[in-house]
């Protein structure tokens, strides 16, 4: 079991052969020679004590334990290249590419991204929204925050939160209701469904054991932010996750009745493109300063 650290440089020819899966490409992106980056990872096989890669015909392949070991290399980079970024200024000049769902860039990211940026002003943010997930959706998007349970093929999916579902009304449809609201009561009034692979308000009544099959008098929208603003124009009810709910309910625009929740399946991921190419710095430190944000 080695006892300091290995060697920086190594650590680097490594990381970036991983990455290749090729000594010749890693060597490019570093500016050195084949057999320099092939000299460096053997030194770091010494150092470990355990081979990294299967030196095949056309190229290499990890082992059990350097696929065990890359995740947390990875990460100390990336850290490295944050703190860099963030004690020193950022350098380099790239935009971030932001994209999340419409309803969370309007609500809750949106203002994020203003604390971000008069935090770090010399990284510029360009922020997208989406609805509907397609295959085109992280195209030169270097972060995408992405609901649902984890698994996108060609992206790494970090989970970030996973919100409970909480009902809002507006003020006046909340006193009908009574205080505290109950389900019972929910069930009797029509209902702003949100569309998406699960069927919330379903789960919600699941949960509290009531039996409400949807009416003629529900109405389906393909967003939260859209089923806020029926909601408040209209006596019914929709269902939003925590942060949405918290949103509204303390601009005064609706009543997030926080004492009835469930938890829905699909949780909130930070999703990157799994690519050969080195990450956007802003792209890393932004992703470390959301996760400090979003820390208990």
């Amino acid at each position: 079991m080695p006892n300091k650290l290995p060697p920086l440089p190594a650590l680097q020819a490594f990381e970036a052969a991983a990455r290749h899966e090729n000594f010749a490409a890693a060597a490019q992106e570093l500016n050195l020679s084949q057999s320099a980056v092939s000299h460096r990872v053997r030194g770091l096989e010494h150092h470990l004590g355990y081979p990294l890669f299967e030196r095949l015909p056309r190229g290499l392949r990890l082992t059990e334990a350097a696929k065990a070991y890359l995740p947390s290399v990875r990460r100390a980079f990336e850290d490295i290249l944050s703190a860099t970024s963030g004690v020193f200024g950022h350098r380099g000049g790239k935009t971030l590419h932001l994209r999340a769902p419409v309803s969370y860039t309007a609500l809750w990211l949106g203002p994020l991204v203003t604390d971000f940026t008069q935090e770090f002003p010399g990284i510029r943010v360009n922020l997208s929204s989406s609805i509907w997930v397609d295959r085109l959706a992280v195209g030169g998007t270097d972060i995408e925050l992405r609901l649902g349970r984890g698994h996108w093929p060609g992206y790494e999916a970090r989970p970030l939160f996973h919100d409970a579902l909480v009902p809002v009304c507006s003020a006046e449809t909340a006193k009908e209701l009574g205080s505290p609201a109950t389900p019972q009561a929910i069930a009797q009034h029509a209902l702003v469904h949100v569309m998406g692979p699960e069927d919330q308000w379903s789960k919600f009544f699941a949960h509290y054991d009531v039996d409400r099959p949807t009416k003629t008098t529900d109405i389906g929208v393909d967003s939260s932010m859209g089923a806020s603003e029926i909601t408040l124009t209209s006596n019914r009810v929709t269902l939003m996750q925590e942060k949405l709910a918290a949103r509204v309910h303390t601009s005064g625009r609706l009543v997030a009745l926080s004492h009835l929740s469930v938890l829905p399946d699909e949780a909130m991921y930070l999703l990157t493109p799994v690519t050969t190419e080195p990450r956007n710095a802003s792209a890393v430190l932004f992703e470390n300063w959301l996760k400090d944000r979003l820390a208990p």
